[in-house]
């Protein structure tokens, strides 16, 4: 593409190859001064219109082709390349026009390889006659040509050298061609096998100033231009990220973006030192535009090696062939991307500590080349075979001086956000302490003006929750009938010790606003300076309210859950008298208690008891009952009570069987500790009690009472005649039956009551996976059972028999056994019913 057609140059202006292509031999000496004004020209208008990098890539390429071209035919030469020095890299490069002149291909390699290496180290021309293949070193280019199908025949390799003897580039030719020699022929017809000859090296010599001259001057241009435009991009950076908000997040978004521009890399990173300084953070864009933080430890990987040294690394194409570059393989290899070069910088505060690491990755060349395709790895795209130079590291040094600071601000600031937003979380914690505590508290300065109040404080005071107390005075707002408050306000401000200045006086009355009167207990505490005790700023007033409700909650909280509760006080109930309720009562208590406890001292005791009765408990409440009453080491609790329950008989069989399962895990613990482990019995029954409020009425206690309550007793003490720890009555089984594995003990008649009750031996729910062992048992009970029934005691006898050999300790089977061969020898009474009176309590 014309230079021309890119930027809108002025009409006199031309394109190099336009003033370049009518040179010859003859008249090069006198075109040599029109050639440098026109190259001046052309330079001060590309500056005046600022181009892009691109357009003036372009116009270097044009002018390369150009020159690479003219050499080529005043000396005769098939081919012809210009190699120019990249001091930095210590490498060759140059421009090789790409197939169907698609555009050129930048091709590079060390200074201390090849023919034109070895000129340019020696400045030294080379020239190689017919025929090249027998040179000593042509191997390499004999390869290259297998593999191009072209045939290098002749060669001369020539230094080109300015005025101070330094080389500015190297000169190859390939193959002398014949003069007047047809395009149409082959290559070996064309060919001059006679070479290259002295009067080709003296043209070049005389060619050489001007050539020099295009190149210097346009190499000079390029790098000013550079230098200026990257200049601009520092300060456009800067600007950039001292316009940042002091947000960590967005500043190193900002810096990356800013750091990516600058050096036209395809990818930019910023790693963040720990707090500890032993790894780096960063947070990596993901596919779909989330982020996700990367750690890599101190020392590892190239950016951990910066943090570790503080010095940059700078890694030119192509990085693969470094050393250390297995693991940006690896990573490569799973995301497809392809790494071809590496600049690491270290970032410094203010102060001179290192805080990060800039990585850049993959310098973009000049030009219009396809995005990278990841189904190509490993093969290097060409739009990244290029390298980061020193002039880019000076550049990235000074841009991370100004990244430094404003990351530095960010993160300052980042600090001082969290520790406000700590600082309001605690003020927060402290709100919701207050606000959640029922008793009313107040906190002053020293001269009784208010600081904080909860809503408890207001509502003791007959005040709404929404009336603010700040800056009030206390004295006129806690008013005591028949007390100085504030007399004992200032005690507590003006005491000489600890003691003095803790100020607690029992049952006050307390006048709200409205009149109206409430019981408190008021504490009255001084508030001291942390680092002087004998300061005193302000003071903490307390309000316990003990009132009839809040007495008749604290009660009512030790004996069932808050929400039972309050459902009972919003009803209206909790200070009505009995009434009659369908329950379901559970009485439960310690086998051997006597026993175990004897040789306990008083205090061992209470703490077995209380430890026994926290895990016992919870299972009450944690099925919707009332713990009605502790009797000694017995617990009493009911279902149904004072509210009433749906399905309260599940919710009783629910707790027994849970209370099983907590007796397992309480025994281990103290199996642990060398402690004998304990048995328990469980009695459930279902049926009618008076429910009510019973007691003096200073005095609340909720309790069931009637007959089924007595029947719910007698079962509990019927587990220790059948030796097993739940039973459960026929009507408890009737409610919940089809959801439990049960066995029928017996039917039997409680004393004082003409109905008899039958008891089952609750095995566990239905879904409880039973032993084989345990369910034939079951079975063979049943079986003797209903031959008993039915008068047919030999029958009876043996499945009892049967029962004990699978369960030797069945005291049920014993007992029935006991019952079958005393029937045996005994006739039965003509009303006989095999029904069971118990005459034990």
């Amino acid at each position: 593409m014309n230079l021309s057609t890119q930027v809108a140059l002025s009409p006199q202006t031309l394109s190099i190859s336009e003033f370049i292509a009518p040179l010859t031999p003859t008249n090069f000496r006198v075109e040599m001064k029109s050639v440098e004004q026109q190259l001046k020209t052309v330079y001060q208008t590309l500056a005046m219109l600022r181009v892009s990098n691109h357009s003036f890539e372009v116009f270097l390429n044009e002018m390369l082709n150009a020159i690479t071209l003219k050499i080529g035919e005043l000396l005769g030469a098939d081919r012809t390349t210009v190699f120019l020095i990249d001091e930095e890299q210590k490498e060759l490069w140059s421009l090789v026009a790409k197939d169907e002149g698609k555009g050129s291909l930048e091709i590079r390699f060390p200074i201390s390889q090849g023919i034109a290496g070895q000129v340019a180290r020696s400045k030294q021309k080379i020239n190689i006659p017919f025929d090249f293949y027998e040179y000593p070193e042509a191997a390499s280019a004999k390869a290259l040509d297998q593999k191009t199908g072209y045939r290098t025949y002749t060669m001369l390799t020539l230094p080109l050298l300015n005025d101070q003897g330094e080389l500015v580039a190297v000169v190859q030719l390939l193959n002398k061609l014949k003069p007047d020699s047809h395009s149409g022929l082959s290559l070996e017809d064309r060919i001059d096998f006679s070479g290259f000859s002295v009067n080709d090296e003296v043209l070049f010599a005389e060619f050489s100033p001007l050539i020099q001259l295009i190149i210097e001057s346009s190499q000079s241009f390029y790098d000013a231009t550079q230098k200026q435009r990257a200049a601009e991009a520092l300060l456009e950076a800067t600007r950039c990220l001292a316009s940042s908000r002091l947000n960590l997040e967005e500043t190193l978004k900002r810096v990356m973006n800013e750091a990516k521009k600058l050096m036209n890399a395809d990818r930019s990173t910023i790693w963040l030192l720990n707090d500890e300084e032993t790894a780096l953070w960063a947070k990596i864009p993901q596919q779909d535009g989330t982020l996700k933080t990367i750690t890599v430890q101190v020392g590892q990987g190239f950016a951990g090696k910066v943090a570790q040294t503080g010095k940059p690394v700078n890694i030119a194409f192509d990085l693969y062939n470094h050393p250390d570059a297995n693991t940006s393989k690896n990573v490569d290899q799973t995301t497809g991307y392809r790494t071809c070069s590496l600049l690491c910088m270290p970032v410094f505060n203010a102060d001179g500590k290192l805080i990060g690491v800039t990585q850049l990755v993959n310098k973009r060349k000049q030009g219009d080349f396809p995005d990278y395709n990841p189904e190509d790895w490993p093969n290097a795209p060409e739009c990244f075979k290029a390298s980061f130079n020193r002039s880019d590291q000076d550049f990235m040094e000074a841009f991370n001086i100004q990244a430094g600071v404003a990351i530095q601000n960010a993160k300052l600031f980042e600090t001082v956000k969290q520790q406000y937003a700590k600082i309001q979380q605690q003020e927060q914690m402290q709100r919701d302490i207050l606000r959640s505590l029922t008793n009313g508290v107040i906190s002053t300065n020293s001269q009784g003006e208010i600081i904080a109040a909860n809503p408890s404080a207001n509502r003791l005071l007959g005040l709404s929750e929404t009336d603010s107390l700040e800056g009030k005075s206390i004295f006129e707002l806690v008013r005591l009938k028949g007390a100085d408050f504030p007399y004992w306000f200032n005690t507590a401000l003006t005491g000489k010790d600890e003691k003095s200045r803790q100020q607690f006086y029992p049952d006050q009355t307390l006048v709200s606003g409205k009149k109206s009167e409430s019981s408190v207990h008021l504490s009255i505490n001084s508030i001291a300076d942390a680092g002087d005790q004998k300061n005193i700023y302000g003071a903490l007033v307390v309000m316990d309210d003990i009132s009839d409700e809040k007495r008749l909650k604290s009660t009512m909280y030790r004996y069932m859950t808050q929400e039972l509760a309050e459902q009972l006080l919003a009803s209206g109930d909790a200070k009505l008298g009995g009434d009659r309720k369908e329950v379901s009562v559970l009485f439960s208590d310690i086998r051997g208690y006597t026993n175990l406890v004897e040789s306990m001292d008083a205090e061992a005791v209470v703490g077995m008891l209380n430890e026994y009765f926290n895990v016992m408990v919870e299972p009450i409440f944690q099925h919707k009952g009332t713990l009605d009453k502790y009797m000694g080491d017995a617990i009493m609790g009911v279902f149904g009570s004072p509210i009433p329950l749906e399905d309260h008989a599940w919710k009783a069989v629910q707790t027994a069987l849970d209370m099983r399962s907590a007796l397992v895990e309480f025994n281990h613990q103290r199996m642990t500790q060398k402690q004998s482990p304990i048995r328990i019995g469980i009695g459930i029954h279902s049926g009618n009690a008076i429910s009510g409020n019973i007691g003096h009425s200073r005095r609340m206690e909720f309790t069931v009472i009637g007959d089924d309550v007595n029947v719910g007793s007698r079962l509990e003490g019927t587990t220790k005649r059948y030796n097993c720890d739940i039973i459960i009555s026929g009507n408890t089984y009737d409610l919940c039956g089809d959801r439990l594995r049960v066995r029928e003990l017996d039917i039997v008649r409680v004393k004082g009551k003409i109905h008899p009750v039958a008891l089952y031996e609750l095995v566990g729910e239905k879904s409880d996976i039973i032993p084989d062992n345990k369910l034939e048992a079951i079975a063979l009970y049943a079986a003797g059972r209903k031959a008993y029934l039915n008068r047919d005691f030999t029958t009876a006898l043996s499945k009892f028999a049967a029962v004990l050999s699978l369960t030797p300790e069945d005291s049920a089977a014993t007992l029935h056994i006991q019952r079958c061969q005393h029937w045996l020898k005994t006739p039965l009474p003509p009303n006989w019913d095999g029904v069971e009176t118990l005459t034990e309590k």
